[in-house]
């Protein structure tokens, strides 16, 4: 028995979204970009993570920055969206992402996806407020304080990456 999560990240630009999703990539894959392939079905090469869990759908950018290619909700999950045995999602938290929100999580669970929210601490405001009201099947937080250095950002962004994926790891071998 296997249950199918999505993970949707949730935070306004530079909050670290885009460069925990690479980080993700590459230690779960073993797969290192410069810049992230947008819509991304990557092979989970993990050498802990349970068979049966073996690709990783990665969103890249949020819905916000390419609605004007998706035009809606369900155009982006008929179109673009790559159905993978754990999925990561991006979304702002601005006026009208919460509407966004809602329709990305009835996509999910039509597909048997239980979906959780993941806060970045620096990026929670009071729309981020609103959001966590959802009704998320889990939702998480990661802390993510402001550093003094692009080096330093990095580093902090790649380490919760790293105990992100340890949790899917531990989480499949449960499921």
């Amino acid at each position: 028995m296997f249950s199918y999560w999505a993970y949707i990240l949730i935070g306004n630009n530079d909050t670290g979204k885009t460069s925990f999703q690479k980080h993700l990539v590459f230690d779960l894959c073993g797969r290192e970009y410069d810049r992230l392939p947008r819509n991304l079905l990557t092979e989970i090469t993990h050498p802990r993570m349970p068979r049966g869990v073996a690709t990783l759908s990665t969103m890249n950018r949020s819905y916000q920055e390419k609605i004007d290619e998706y035009i809606d909700i369900s155009g982006f999950f008929r179109n673009s969206f790559k159905q993978g045995d754990v999925c990561i999602l991006s979304s702002h938290t601005h006026d009208p992402s919460i509407v966004h929100l809602k329709d990305m999580i009835h996509e999910l669970r039509i597909r048997a996806y239980n979906v959780g929210a993941v806060f970045f601490s620096n990026g929670f405001n009071k729309d981020a407020e609103q959001i966590s009201l959802l009704d998320w099947d889990e939702r998480l937080w990661l802390e993510n304080p402001p550093a003094n250095s692009p080096d330093a950002i990095q580093s902090q962004i790649a380490r919760l990456a790293r105990e992100f994926s340890e949790m899917l790891i531990a989480r499949a071998s449960v499921s």
